[in-house]
């Protein structure tokens, strides 16, 4: 009886291997076009033309979803009895802290504004001052539910809006703005949030992508189907004059 390793198969083993691998890698190519034309729409925000922070949220306003990262511009005053710092802030792979000012944009209205990235909250400089006008983008208020193990202090495991209230007397956006440069000499700081891409967006690549597995499980179950057949012992042949005659034993009997 055949097996499954015979060396008359190893060809179908072959085209098997070389199909399902085909398959295989099509589809996680596909997959990966499509993340990557996710990531790029959701880019594409960051690097649009700033406009007025006025055009896109007021201070009471909800944040708009499909405004995450938009660029914009602000004009104020430096609230620097305000500053805090921001813990668990990476850059390059170290971990540090923002450290981040509210903006007054009126006498009645601030943003909190992240200056840039410190390695430690010691050796930050001193909070600005005075007016100022900044470019930057746009990310909701945080609310990772982390808990401040110590609110006496002035470093925040999150920069939530709701946070900084008590050491400003403005009313403050429910969002903030990461300065597209560093303030203070500070290295700017990365963005925690990016825009979402629309769920349709390259959904043909996935579409292809899950298309080229299918045919690829679909060769394994050829394959397997094969293989089982060419090892399938073959059924001993009856010769029609050897058969029981049924008619015949009758009478014998």
């Amino acid at each position: 009886m055949p097996t499954a390793l015979a060396p008359r198969l190893w060809w179908g083993h072959a085209l098997a291997l070389v199909l399902v691998a085909a398959a295989a890698t099509l589809g996680w190519w596909q997959v990966e076009a499509w993340q990557d034309r996710r990531d790029a729409e959701a880019r594409d925000l960051t690097q649009a033309e700033p406009v007025p922070l006025a055009d896109v949220l007021g201070p009471d306003d909800r944040f708009p979803a499909d405004s995450v990262g938009q660029p914009v511009t602000l004009s104020g005053t430096w609230l620097g009895e305000g500053t805090v710092f921001v813990s668990g802030r990476e850059r390059d792979g170290v971990d540090g802290y923002w450290m981040v000012t509210p903006l007054g944009l009126d006498h009645e209205t601030a943003i909190p504004v992240v200056l840039g990235w410190v390695a430690d909250p010691e050796s930050a400089p001193a909070a600005p001052s005075g007016g100022a006008e900044v470019a930057g983008w746009l990310q909701p208020s945080e609310g990772t539910g982390a808990v401040d193990d110590d609110p006496s202090d002035d470093v925040l495991p999150q920069l939530r809006s709701a946070d900084l209230v008590q050491l400003v007397d403005r009313d403050l956006y429910g969002a903030y703005t990461v300065a597209r440069d560093g303030v203070a000499g500070l290295p700017a700081a990365d963005l925690a949030q990016l825009p979402e891409a629309s769920r349709f967006t390259a959904v043909r690549n996935l579409l292809y992508g899950v298309e080229w597995w299918v045919f690829g499980g679909f060769a394994v179950f050829i394959w397997s189907r094969w293989v089982r057949d060419s090892t399938r012992p073959p059924e001993e042949d009856v010769a029609p004059d050897e058969a029981p005659d049924a008619a015949t034993d009758n009478v014998s009997a």
